[in-house]
Protein backbone atom coordinates (compact mmCIF):
# COMPACT_ATOMS: atom_id res chain seq x y z
CA UNK A 1 0.00 0.00 0.00
CA UNK A 2 1.16 3.25 -0.97
CA UNK A 3 1.54 6.03 1.86
CA UNK A 4 -0.18 8.96 2.04
CA UNK A 5 1.43 11.64 0.26
CA UNK A 6 1.06 15.87 0.26
CA UNK A 7 2.27 17.72 -2.43
CA UNK A 8 2.79 21.23 -2.53
CA UNK A 9 3.42 23.83 -5.42
CA UNK A 10 4.52 27.21 -4.27
CA UNK A 11 3.54 30.37 -5.60
CA UNK A 12 7.04 30.28 -7.72
CA UNK A 13 6.39 27.24 -8.80
CA UNK A 14 8.73 24.75 -6.95
CA UNK A 15 7.24 21.60 -5.94
CA UNK A 16 7.14 19.93 -2.48
CA UNK A 17 6.19 16.39 -1.53
CA UNK A 18 5.54 15.41 1.85
CA UNK A 19 5.34 11.53 2.54
CA UNK A 20 3.37 9.93 5.14
CA UNK A 21 6.01 6.66 5.13
CA UNK A 22 7.96 5.46 7.99
CA UNK A 23 10.70 8.03 7.55
CA UNK A 24 8.45 10.94 7.18
CA UNK A 25 10.59 12.27 4.10
CA UNK A 26 10.19 15.59 2.59
CA UNK A 27 11.23 16.53 -0.84
CA UNK A 28 12.14 19.53 -2.72
CA UNK A 29 11.95 19.71 -6.43
CA UNK A 30 13.04 23.23 -7.65
CA UNK A 31 11.42 24.69 -10.53
CA UNK A 32 13.92 25.41 -13.22
CA UNK A 33 14.65 28.64 -15.33
CA UNK A 34 13.03 27.20 -18.34
CA UNK A 35 9.91 26.25 -16.69
CA UNK A 36 9.50 29.27 -14.54
CA UNK A 37 7.09 31.94 -15.99
CA UNK A 38 10.21 34.61 -16.41
CA UNK A 39 12.31 32.26 -17.75
CA UNK A 40 15.12 33.53 -15.33
CA UNK A 41 13.92 32.12 -11.69
CA UNK A 42 15.64 29.65 -10.74
CA UNK A 43 14.69 27.48 -7.41
CA UNK A 44 17.91 26.35 -6.51
CA UNK A 45 19.20 22.55 -5.69
CA UNK A 46 16.74 19.47 -5.46
CA UNK A 47 16.94 18.10 -1.50
CA UNK A 48 15.38 15.29 0.55
CA UNK A 49 15.42 14.63 3.77
CA UNK A 50 13.66 12.76 6.36
CA UNK A 51 11.92 15.52 9.09
CA UNK A 52 11.36 15.43 13.13
CA UNK A 53 7.71 13.77 13.84
CA UNK A 54 6.82 17.59 15.26
CA UNK A 55 7.81 19.20 11.95
CA UNK A 56 6.01 16.43 10.02
CA UNK A 57 2.74 16.93 11.78
CA UNK A 58 3.20 20.36 11.78
CA UNK A 59 3.40 21.10 8.23
CA UNK A 60 0.82 18.18 7.71
CA UNK A 61 -1.31 20.19 10.24
CA UNK A 62 -1.01 23.43 8.34
CA UNK A 63 -1.81 21.81 4.99
CA UNK A 64 -4.84 20.03 6.00
CA UNK A 65 -6.69 23.36 7.75
CA UNK A 66 -5.49 25.06 4.38
CA UNK A 67 -7.95 22.24 2.86
CA UNK A 68 -10.77 22.57 4.67
CA UNK A 69 -11.01 26.28 4.47
CA UNK A 70 -12.80 26.55 1.46
CA UNK A 71 -12.99 30.52 1.17
CA UNK A 72 -9.47 30.33 0.30
CA UNK A 73 -9.58 27.79 -2.65
CA UNK A 74 -9.76 29.39 -5.86
CA UNK A 75 -11.04 28.18 -9.16
CA UNK A 76 -7.94 28.35 -10.83
CA UNK A 77 -4.02 28.90 -10.32
CA UNK A 78 -2.92 31.96 -11.13
CA UNK A 79 0.72 33.57 -10.65
CA UNK A 80 1.71 33.76 -6.73
CA UNK A 81 -0.84 30.99 -5.73
CA UNK A 82 -0.82 27.98 -4.28
CA UNK A 83 -1.64 24.18 -4.69
CA UNK A 84 -1.99 21.50 -2.39
CA UNK A 85 -2.54 17.94 -4.26
CA UNK A 86 -2.89 14.88 -1.82
CA UNK A 87 -2.66 11.84 -3.17
CA UNK A 88 -4.16 8.87 -0.97
CA UNK A 89 -5.62 5.11 -1.83
CA UNK A 90 -4.86 5.59 -5.35
CA UNK A 91 -7.10 9.16 -5.36
CA UNK A 92 -6.00 12.77 -5.91
CA UNK A 93 -7.37 15.62 -4.77
CA UNK A 94 -6.28 18.97 -5.57
CA UNK A 95 -7.30 22.65 -4.15
CA UNK A 96 -5.90 25.95 -5.17
CA UNK A 97 -4.73 28.53 -2.57
CA UNK A 98 -5.66 32.42 -2.77
CA UNK A 99 -2.14 33.93 -3.67
CA UNK A 100 -2.78 36.36 -0.17
CA UNK A 101 -4.13 33.71 2.49
CA UNK A 102 -2.80 33.36 5.43
CA UNK A 103 -3.20 29.76 5.16
CA UNK A 104 -0.67 29.76 1.87
CA UNK A 105 1.90 32.35 3.54
CA UNK A 106 1.88 29.77 6.57
CA UNK A 107 2.92 26.85 4.77
CA UNK A 108 5.57 28.67 2.93
CA UNK A 109 7.10 29.78 6.17
CA UNK A 110 7.16 26.69 7.61
CA UNK A 111 8.62 25.17 4.24
CA UNK A 112 11.24 27.07 4.27
CA UNK A 113 12.23 26.66 8.29
CA UNK A 114 12.04 22.63 7.72
CA UNK A 115 14.58 23.04 4.33
CA UNK A 116 16.26 26.72 5.85
CA UNK A 117 16.00 28.29 2.66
Amino acid sequence: MNPKTYTYLDGSGNQYNIQDDMRKTIEYIPIEPLNSSSGIYDGGEYVKKGTTIPQFNEIKSILIKATLKKEIHIKDRVKMSGMIIIHDKGKRKAYILDPYSEEKHLIEKKLREIFEI
